[in-house]
């Protein structure tokens, strides 16, 4: 599945696992609303919004 017309990488700090996962959910739906509210596009760039422990 492609990206939307325009996508850019999001404007957030990636999660790591230290910090409130809630915040980081409402940060990572507010950017990725700003391109589509495909519930499938939210779920397939999630993983670029993790990294550390919170990614494995």
């Amino acid at each position: 599945m492609p990206l939307p017309f325009g996508w850019k990488p999001l404007h957030i700090d990636r999660y790591d696992g230290t910090t409130d996962p809630d915040e980081h959910i409402d940060l990572y739906v507010t950017q990725v609303n700003l391109y589509t509210n495909d519930d499938a596009v939210l779920c397939r760039v999630f993983p670029t919004s993790l990294k550390g422990a919170a990614l494995a």
